[in-house]
């Protein structure tokens, strides 16, 4: 087998964001809860200021952080976290609206050839039918063609408009965005079909949708990383959370708020341990946490964000060879190949959360974690690299026509899911990653390996990515 260039392999970043949720409980801090609740408030109506000057042209966050303290009478920290995550959302808001405008144009462009060629078949069995030359069954199927011709007819002028407004949007760097969702502010002009009785009922909802959720920045130079919100470990080795308030205090009367938490279960633990100080961490590791505090339905929520290092020792290769995976609607195929591209074995992983027609989501996310943690823990045993497909199927979503079986495949495959999945936990469990390009993986292994071992296409596709990792394909 030709041999060919290697194939770009994915580079591990130095660190991984991870994020840590704790819920508070109102029996164990009702002080700490008080304080969110006191702030969010005041923090929802800075965050909106903020979002709308960014939006109308602000460039300067300093002079913008500035406002956010004179106008409101907010900490320095907390205008300085509004300014960046206003202008980290909206940035956010610019890139999707981008996005979709690519996508509305891609489909706006199938659908008008779509519509030339119905166009044509229409007119061709107009004349036909005129001259009675149309069966029962033909001419059925003729009046669903001619609404099919009048329905594109219809749709595509206002796709077009909504395109032309997205690309003034885009020039104007505008983004249009609701706080507190626009369907709940849209219950407001029918309040009986939303279950509310009246629009006083309804404005609190709204009120308390909209002001629920509060970001605070870390930085590394500050005391366990954060100087508004962070955790800090008792001597019986209980933790305690401690928040101060977002609102500048009188000369002196700045307290921190404190309150006892329950961590039972967190992944990396020893992260934890390590990155706020107290007993058993005289000197923690600098780094800056970021909090996000928010309200939902079930109580209070914290979230911290920890940054793993990058682990250090023993790593895998692709001396020896490499295993491939193929990932699809309701199984991941795996495939471990030698050196040389040989098939040592095959083996399909089923994800049964993602097969049916009523498929349950959540199961088949929990299916796959605990599937990729096997696979990344078979792959360092053997010492070998792991290589997938970068899968990317955002614009195939956007215009979902070709037939009920292939759609339901697509809108239920979870790639993005997947590949983040399995780079994390390559990280964790220190796995060289490779991600290759799919294209003509499974007719190669229909034409090769499919027919040579007797195996199915998709185990062949495995197969044929971790030749592609190797360089053999």
């Amino acid at each position: 087998m030709r041999t060919m260039d290697m194939p770009p392999v994915y580079e591990q970043p130095g660190s991984l964001v991870l994020p840590l949720e704790i819920r508070l409980d109102k029996r164990l801090c009702p002080e700490v809860i008080d304080c969110i609740d006191d702030g969010l408030s005041v923090y929802s109506s800075a965050y909106r200021y903020a979002f709308s000057r960014i939006d109308h042209g602000q460039r300067n966050l300093n002079q913008l952080t500035k406002d956010l303290q004179y106008k409101y009478g907010l900490k320095s920290r907390a205008a300085n976290s509004i300014a960046r995550d206003a202008k980290a959302r909206h940035q956010a808001g610019l890139e999707l609206a981008r996005v979709q405008a690519k996508n509305l144009r891609a489909s706006i462009l199938r659908k008008k050839k779509r519509l030339k060629k119905l166009r044509k078949t229409v007119e061709e069995k107009s004349r036909e039918g005129a001259a009675g030359r149309l069966g029962h069954h033909e001419l059925s199927h003729y009046r669903r063609q001619k609404h099919d011709l009048w329905r594109l007819g219809q749709l595509i002028p206002r796709l077009e408009a909504k395109l032309k407004r997205w690309k003034k949007d885009i020039e104007n760097r505008h983004v249009r965005l609701c706080f507190g969702t626009k369907k709940l502010f849209k219950a407001q002009y029918h309040l009986e079909e939303n279950g509310l009785s009246c629009h006083e009922g309804w404005k609190e909802l709204f009120v308390r949708s909209r002001d629920r959720m509060m970001y605070l920045c870390g930085k590394n130079d500050e005391k366990n990383g954060n100087q508004l919100c962070h955790l800090f470990r008792m001597e019986d080795g209980s933790w305690m959370i401690g928040i101060l308030s977002v609102l500048k205090p009188e000369k002196g009367q700045d307290k921190i708020i404190t309150g006892p938490v329950k961590i039972t279960h967190a992944p990396g633990l020893e992260l934890l341990n390590k990155t706020f100080d107290g007993f058993e961490a005289a000197q923690p590791v600098k780094q800056a946490v970021s909090v996000r505090i928010l309200r939902r339905k079930k109580g209070h929520y914290v979230q911290f964000y920890l940054h793993l290092p990058k682990p250090e020792g023993w790593s895998t290769s692709s001396f020896e060879g490499a295993i491939g995976l193929d990932f699809n609607a309701d199984h991941i195929a795996l495939c471990e190949t030698d050196r040389r591209g040989s098939v040592v074995y095959a083996r399909r992983i089923s994800l049964h959360g993602f097969g049916r027609k009523k498929h349950n989501y959540n199961q088949g996310i929990d299916q796959m974690m605990s599937a990729v943690k096997e696979i990344t823990a078979e792959a360092r045993s053997r010492g070998k690299d792991l290589v997938i497909e970068g899968l990317d199927f955002s614009g195939r979503k956007s215009d979902l026509e070709k037939n009920k079986t292939y759609n339901r495949m697509i809108t239920q495959l979870a790639y993005s899911q997947y590949i983040q999945a399995v780079k994390r936990r390559c990280f964790k469990d220190n796995v060289d990653l490779k991600i290759v390009e799919p294209a003509y993986t499974s007719k190669k292994a229909k034409e090769t390996v499919c027919r040579e071992l007797g195996i199915n296409v998709h185990l062949g596709a495995a197969c044929m990515i971790a030749r592609r990792g190797l360089g053999l394909f």
